[in-house]
């Protein structure tokens, strides 16, 4: 190799050059005034060559081992069919029977049901009032200090009607006429339940009885334009009736 022979040539070099010294050595002028020696042969050194290293192969690749595969026997195992022959059942035949001849019965059409008209009732007409004015008790609260009626007349718009006679007596009494203001006379006071545009004074002190109020057609007339109101009162001040509010309002 080429490293292992350069080594070599300069191994020899070297020893060359040794030799070539001692030998100059050996061979030169002596000075006079030293004695001679009997010059002595000095042993040559003994070399030993070096050889370099031999290089080691490179080991090849060892090829894995194939798998050798295994041949596993096939045993087919033959499938043979049995099948059990089943004779096919023969029809048997029915035995016909000679038609009868059946009558239809006769039916009877049945009759149409006849269409019953329901009657429409027709629209009840409100019967007009019998009178033109109609009245009735709103309240009633005691006061020992009188006896009396009293209250509104309105027209249709709830609005005060004034200049409306009303009239108000008992049996065996004629009573009294009050004629209806266009204002009310109990508004803006605090004595709650005096509001009215008529009134109808009877007594100054509790009186027991029954007493008739009706509208009139006008003074002193004893024809009422509206349904007669009844308004008990008596002695009772504490649970008893001694003023009854009537309304009378215009249809």
């Amino acid at each position: 190799m080429p490293n292992s022979k350069n080594r070599l040539a300069i191994v020899v070099a070297v020893i060359a050059i040794i030799a070539g010294m001692l030998a100059c050595g050996t061979g030169g002028l002596i000075s006079r005034n030293e004695a001679t020696a009997t010059p002595t042969k000095t042993p040559r050194p003994t070399f030993t060559a070096t050889l370099p290293p031999t290089e080691t192969p490179i080991p090849t690749n060892t090829p894995a081992p194939t798998d050798t595969p295994t041949p596993v026997p096939i045993t087919d195992t033959p499938i043979i069919l049995t099948a059990t022959f089943t004779p096919v059942p023969t029809d048997t035949p029915v035995p016909t029977a000679a038609p009868t001849n059946t009558p239809k019965p006769t039916s009877r059409p049945k009759p149409k049901p006849t269409a019953t008209k329901t009657p429409i009732p027709k629209p009840t007409n409100t019967p007009k009032p019998a009178f033109p004015w109609t009245g009735a008790v709103d309240n009633r609260m005691q006061n020992c200090g009188l006896t009396r009626v009293f209250g509104f007349t309105l027209a249709q718009n709830a609005a005060l009607a004034g200049d409306i006679w009303v009239h108000y007596w008992a049996d065996g009494w004629n009573g009294d006429w009050a004629k209806s203001l266009w204002t009310d006379f109990g508004a803006g006071t605090t004595w709650k339940g005096d509001e009215g545009n008529w009134d109808g004074a009877i007594d100054n002190r509790p009186r027991e009885g029954t007493w008739h109020v009706c509208v009139a057609d006008k003074d002193d007339s004893w024809t009422c334009i509206s349904n007669t109101v009844d308004a008990a009162t008596n002695y009772d001040c504490v649970s008893g009736t001694q003023v009854v509010h009537i309304t009378f309002r215009k249809n």
